[in-house]
């Protein structure tokens, strides 16, 4: 059991307070008005209409775009340098000075995990890191 209140049981707590048994005395009965429209309100489900799911969703959707617009090449040029596999770790070390400063090792992993699947070939072993190169010919 919740040993916390929400706002809608304060809210009905003070309104039955001031209403003393259901007969509110004349001085309140401005003030339970108020407080059972703000608890009807508060009560009441907020939706999120589609069209703003939807304006959210592309505004992600163009952030991330103009992210990958400029990491993308980065991380291109840096895997293109390698005649072999390379980690996350190894390729972010080396470019990381060319990355946005929140970027991380996994978030390049991330990258080449997600954006770049067509473009590199990734070779797992047991008990070691994967290992990421550009396809070739």
């Amino acid at each position: 059991m919740k040993n916390t209140i929400t706002r809608v049981d304060a809210l009905n707590f003070a309104i039955d307070e001031l209403s003393k048994g259901g007969q509110v005395d004349t001085e309140y009965t401005e003030v339970v008005e108020i407080l059972a429209k703000i608890r009807d309100q508060i009560a009441k489900p907020h939706k999120t209409s589609e069209d703003t799911k939807a304006r959210a969703k592309a505004k992600r959707a163009n952030e991330r775009a103009v992210l990958m617009a400029k990491v993308l090449p980065v991380l291109r040029d840096a895997l293109s340098k390698y005649e072999v596999g390379v980690t996350a770790k190894e390729l972010y070390a080396n470019c990381a000075d060319k990355l946005p400063e929140d970027f991380t090792a996994l978030k390049v992993q991330a990258v080449l995990l997600r954006e770049m699947k067509d473009e590199i070939v990734k070779t797992e072993t047991k008990g070691k890191p994967n290992l990421y190169e550009i396809k070739r010919g």
